[in-house]
């Protein structure tokens, strides 16, 4: 079985001819198809339903999550809380931040700036 890292909003290329899988993957609800770049997937519904097709090609999508403090990758296979998530999120805190005295307030923090950008101050 191999395994393939995605982002979800990020295209992406599938490494196997897809034949009429092709008609089967665009055609649901989440994923999406740009002629020249790749696929898109936007959520974890989308990918657990590209996954069941996949997966009897031999190849599974692995999401990789953005941590919302640092922008780095959060890899959910190495996450202490991989038990408990509910996996439908687009980002996460990595190990590294996690870790960090202030989360709170840090946290806190990226709120603010994230709801300034959104109001336009």
């Amino acid at each position: 079985m191999q395994y393939m890292n995605i982002k979800y909003g990020t295209p992406f290329r599938i490494p196997r001819r897809l034949g009429d899988r092709f008609k089967d993957i665009v055609s649901i609800r989440g994923v999406k198809y740009i002629k020249g770049t790749g696929f898109i997937i936007e959520n974890k519904e989308a990918l657990d339903s590209i996954n069941k097709i996949l997966v009897k090609m031999g190849l599974i999508l692995k999401p990789l999550i953005n941590c919302y403090i640092c922008g780095g990758n959060v890899d959910c296979d190495e996450c202490t809380f991989n038990k408990s998530c509910h996996k439908a999120v687009t980002h996460c805190i990595c190990k590294t931040c996690f870790q960090q005295r202030d989360l709170v307030n840090i946290y806190i923090s990226k709120q603010t700036q994230m709801i300034r950008r959104l109001i336009g101050e």
